[in-house]
């Protein structure tokens, strides 16, 4: 059975989960600590996670395959060195280091909650698609990667 491939780009799933963190931190003002804000972390962890993507960009740029998570199919090399020799994921993990950072800033408790939902969301509806293109297109290659990477960490 062939699958569709997601329809929602991840980083717009991204965006859309932020927003809806937000919103909840205004809408439902339940506070994680009893302090103001802190920025520092927040900025830190944003940076890391930014890094980690960026960093993920030049390795696919470099291996000459597609970066686009909307046509898995495209794939013309299975990228396991660096960030991919920890993790199968490691973009969509910056993306929820970037989520944690953010929901610290929010020190709101119903927001921090949402980084599951947007898990969930990832694991279900891009990476699964994402995996069973790969495994047709690198075969045995994929399955032992598979069986030695974590699909996040």
């Amino acid at each position: 059975m062939h699958q569709q491939p997601p329809l929602i780009p991840p980083v717009l799933v991204w965006v859309v989960f932020a927003l809806a963190m937000w919103f909840l931190s205004v809408s439902v003002p339940v506070l994680l600590l009893k302090t103001g804000p802190n920025i520092v972390f927040p900025v830190i962890m944003t940076a890391i996670g930014a890094f980690i993507i960026l960093s993920c960009a030049v390795t696919f740029m470099r291996k000459k395959t597609t970066l686009n998570p909307m046509k898995p199919e495209l794939a013309t090399a299975l990228i396991k060195t660096g960030l991919y020799q920890y993790s199968r994921n490691p973009i969509y993990l910056g993306f929820v280091i970037m989520l944690t950072g953010w929901s610290v800033y929010l020190n709101n408790v119903p927001a921090f909650i949402l980084i599951a939902g947007f898990i969930f969301y990832m694991n279900r509806f891009q990476i699964e698609p994402e995996e069973r293109s790969l495994s047709r297109i690198f075969g045995a290659e994929f399955e032992l990667y598979k069986r030695t990477v974590r699909r996040w960490l």
